[in-house]
């Protein structure tokens, strides 16, 4: 029974008792009653408040909110379960099934840092990654993973002159050595400035380098001495991805195998990443 009705033949908007029915209202013992009751002023007000993706406005202690929803991403009602749509590879190499599915994941984990890598699902080098216009794939270079990287970040003009990489190729610059990935995504890494030398000589490397040889026996310029912020605080070293050198050893991470490049003074190739494989022909 609906108590507190209001008085007959008048509508929802007008009613001022506690409940309202468009049913046929009836008295008994004082009160009116009726089927079909509900609530009056039992809608929710309008939140008008644009929370981006990932969020819904709410009314929460006569406030407009915004507050962390993984529901409005598939709300039939929403804008974005039409656009974002699609699935995309996130910075902790997580697929999400949209851009407002990783949205709402990175507000309710507090996560802030957390961004698209690319379109798609997450893959372990660049084969099958489409990558935005002006951007390349490439991998890092401390844990293999692909990423778009944007050209325009790197200027020839900063550093013109040729330079060799560690496959043996002399570029006309540096940055067309960075943007030379093969199919996998993998770049050479500088083994010295200027063209390609068959020995190490005196100044070829900076004061601060070490003339050593890779296992194809070209010279290469290594750096042996760091910080201790950098071995403890450094990206390289605190990304702790097993590195595999063509010595054979699997190493912690990208950081304890450029350690071993000066412990066993030569230059050490990265072969592989987690793993080093089976048939490798490891080195004593």
């Amino acid at each position: 029974m609906c108590y507190d009705l209001s008085e007959a033949d008048v509508s929802e908007d007008q009613c001022s008792g506690s409940y309202y029915s468009d049913d046929i209202r009836q008295e008994l013992d004082g009160y009116a009653y009726a089927e079909k009751c509900r609530e009056i002023n039992n809608i929710p007000k309008r939140c008008d408040v644009d929370c981006g993706l990932g969020q819904e406005c709410q009314w929460i202690n006569d406030e407009e909110m915004c507050v962390c929803s993984a529901e409005s991403c598939t709300a039939t009602d929403s804008t974005s379960s039409k656009k974002h749509n699609q699935p995309l590879c996130a910075s902790n190499n997580v697929t999400f099934s949209s851009e407002c599915a990783m949205e709402a994941w990175k507000c309710m984990n507090h996560q802030s840092a957390l961004y698209k890598k690319y379109d798609g699902e997450c893959q372990k080098d660049c084969r099958n990654v489409k990558c935005p216009h002006e951007t390349i794939c490439l991998l890092v270079r401390n844990t293999g993973e692909p990423f778009c990287y944007p050209k325009k970040h790197c200027n020839p003009s900063a550093d013109p002159e040729p330079v060799c990489g560690t496959n043996g190729v002399t570029y006309r610059n540096i940055c067309a050595m960075r943007l030379s990935p093969d199919e996998q995504g993998r770049t050479p890494e500088l083994a010295h400035k200027g063209r390609c030398e068959s020995k190490c000589r005196p100044n070829l490397c900076q004061p601060s380098e070490r003339c050593v040889y890779s296992r194809q026996a070209q010279p290469v310029c290594i750096r042996c001495q760091y910080t201790p912020r950098f071995l403890a605080h450094s990206g390289e070293c605190s990304m702790d991805v097993r590195t595999c050198g063509d010595d054979g050893h699997l190493y912690k991470n990208y950081c304890a195998l450029l350690r071993g490049q000066c412990e066993k003074n030569r230059y050490i190739h990265i072969v592989d990443y987690d793993t080093c494989p089976a048939k490798m022909n490891t080195m004593q």
